[in-house]
């Protein structure tokens, strides 16, 4: 039972946690001297959407790297969504007039602490954890 504990444990502090308040995640970002990865997402209508959070954003490897890099938004169109009231709808659209304006979905957007675009990614290409950081890297070089 020890073991089934220290496993949770160690699982749950590896864990990121997404933001849905893009204010907010900006604030934390300038006060934690973070970027803000701005994750839009239909995960009922978009397999690659699902395909990313699965094989990127789950794995170990881009949880370190995000922990210590950013501050995590998914603005999230999901119709299963508890969190998506009228307002936060109304809220999401105005993100994604935006930031997403041709509407593409899965799209990652970096953002500095002052809400500045620095980068976008393209189509996921079934990148590794590794290549996928590597893509986020370079926007801090450009």
């Amino acid at each position: 039972m020890v073991g089934l504990t220290l496993f949770i444990g160690i699982a749950n502090a590896n864990a990121q946690t997404w933001n849905s308040n893009i204010d907010k995640a900006l604030k934390e970002a300038a006060s934690e001297n973070k970027n803000v990865l701005l994750f839009f997402s239909v995960p009922e209508h978009c397999e690659n959407c699902e395909e990313l959070e699965q094989n990127i954003f789950k794995s170990a490897e881009f949880n370190d790297f995000a922990n210590a890099n950013y501050i995590l938004v998914k603005i999230d169109f999901s119709y299963q969504s508890e969190n998506l009231t009228p307002e936060t709808l109304e809220k999401n659209l105005l993100i994604v007039e935006k930031y997403n304006k041709d509407g593409f979905f899965p799209l990652v957007v970096i953002l500095n602490k002052n809400a500045k675009a620095i980068g976008k990614t393209g189509v996921y290409k079934k990148e590794t954890p590794s290549e996928f950081i590597t893509l986020l890297q370079s926007f801090n070089r450009a």
